[in-house]
């Protein structure tokens, strides 16, 4: 009668395979998972900013008010990745900022991004359209 099955130093070798390989597939998840919350922050900035030309052709001027904005008192995002800030230099321009928090920080690529009232599109890396796709 013939046995069949696994020695153990097959299966150690098989275990070991697949321990090398999730060592090298993490890290590349890990960035990924990172890219994909780039969205909420582009998407941040635009709900706001859409919310800033309402207010104008409601009021006459752009508000710094964070509520208003569709975001938290304390700037933060729905999932607390991102910080949302307004600067206003009068009452006809104004800039929005998100910058990355938390675990998001690890994006190292796309930290902060920022859009005016004019929709210039930039962020912390040279080639800030990058982190707008």
């Amino acid at each position: 009668m013939i046995r069949s099955g696994f020695s153990l130093i097959e299966l150690m070798v098989a275990i070991a395979i697949v321990g090398i390989l999730s060592a090298i597939a993490y890290p590349s998840y890990q960035q990924y998972v990172l890219r994909t919350h780039r969205a909420e922050a582009s998407r941040s900035l635009l709900t706001a900013a859409n919310i800033q030309e309402r207010h104008l052709a409601d009021y006459g001027r752009y508000t710094d008010n964070l509520t208003l904005l569709g975001v938290a008192a304390d700037g933060n995002t729905a999932s607390g990745r991102y910080q949302l800030q307004v600067s206003l230099t009068d009452n006809s321009s104004f800039m929005l900022q998100v910058q990355a928090q938390g675990a998001q920080r690890a994006d190292r690529d796309c930290l902060v991004f920022t859009l005016d009232h004019t929709g210039q599109r930039n962020a912390s890396l040279a080639n800030s359209l990058f982190c707008w796709d």
